[in-house]
């Protein structure tokens, strides 16, 4: 999936990203595969992470970020158990630091991908 002109992004700013979350459906004890990543066109550096939460509520924990770079919030490629039965939700999520600065902040996250664990 690719987008351009995000609503979390300035307008002047365009950013290309890709996140899946697969399977969709598991059993207790089974690997979720979560591979993405994301960059913007700005000339800032940035880190991609891959994020989770259980349910569809609640506060997201990062579990892996990329390394990031200037104009590139790098890529993660990683694997998850399923520790529980429910709902898990994965999302990614696009960070950059002002100049002079070394605090992250969002700016962009993906859609959000649901897995069902029973």
């Amino acid at each position: 999936m690719t987008a351009l002109g995000l609503s979390a992004v300035t307008a002047s700013a365009k950013a290309d990203y890709d996140f899946k979350a697969s399977p969709h459906t598991v059993k207790v004890g089974a690997h979720i595969h979560l591979k993405g990543y994301a960059e913007k066109d700005d000339d800032l550096f940035q880190k991609f992470c891959v994020q989770e939460r259980q349910g569809d509520r609640g506060s997201w924990r990062t579990v892996k970020c990329a390394h990031g770079a200037v104009f590139d919030g790098g890529s993660v490629d990683t694997w998850v158990k399923a520790q529980h039965r429910g709902t898990l939700q994965f999302r990614g999520a696009l960070y950059e630091t002002d100049w002079g600065s070394n605090k992250l902040r969002l700016v962009l996250v993906t859609p959000t991908r649901t897995v069902r664990v029973h």
